[in-house]
């Protein structure tokens, strides 16, 4: 299906950011700036729409607002938020840009790309495998971070063994 059939794709709004408010102003790579006043209390997917960050795709939750250098997606009811992150991701939006100095990605073109759309359970299936493997490869306390530092600590461990000589009588 096309992306315009299964999702409401919009721009940001917000252009007054702070250093101090109580709520997150969500940009094109995360939170840019605070805010006293918000306009999303729902969980979105966003999607850098402007400069070298074009097509970066995060999720903002809670209570926030989001400039106008970023575009939200907000799928339907039948498709699973998580799954449609996913997919975002697996599309790599940013070979979509135009603009040399100044890279851009339009809604116009999302709203036109096709993507597969199982049944919802089947989307949830598939959301929760790719979480867990996300998991597993960018946590630092799990996974392949905490692996490669139990590795370092062995090898530091090994290393210092070897060339820690006694004196020879």
């Amino acid at each position: 299906m096309k992306m315009s059939e299964v999702c409401e794709i919009k721009s940001g709004k917000n252009k007054s950011k702070s250093n101090i408010g109580t709520f997150p102003v969500y940009g094109s790579t995360g939170i840019i700036a605070f805010s006293d006043n918000y306009a999303y209390s729902e969980t979105q997917i966003l999607v850098a729409r402007v400069g070298a960050n074009a097509g970066y795709i995060h999720i903002a939750t809670g209570k926030h607002d989001v400039s106008d250098n970023t575009l939200i997606i907000n799928p339907q009811q039948w498709i699973s938020l998580k799954f449609m992150f996913h997919i975002l991701i697996n599309l790599n939006l940013n070979r979509f840009t135009k603009g040399g100095g100044q890279p851009l990605i339009t809604a116009s073109d999302i709203k036109k790309l096709s993507i597969p759309i199982p049944p919802l359970s089947e989307q949830q299936r598939i959301a929760s495998i790719l979480d867990k493997f996300e998991t597993l490869v960018n946590d630092l306390s799990q996974g392949l971070p905490a692996e490669i530092a139990a590795v370092q600590e062995q090898y530091e461990y090994y290393r210092n063994k070897l060339l820690t000589f006694k004196r020879a009588a």
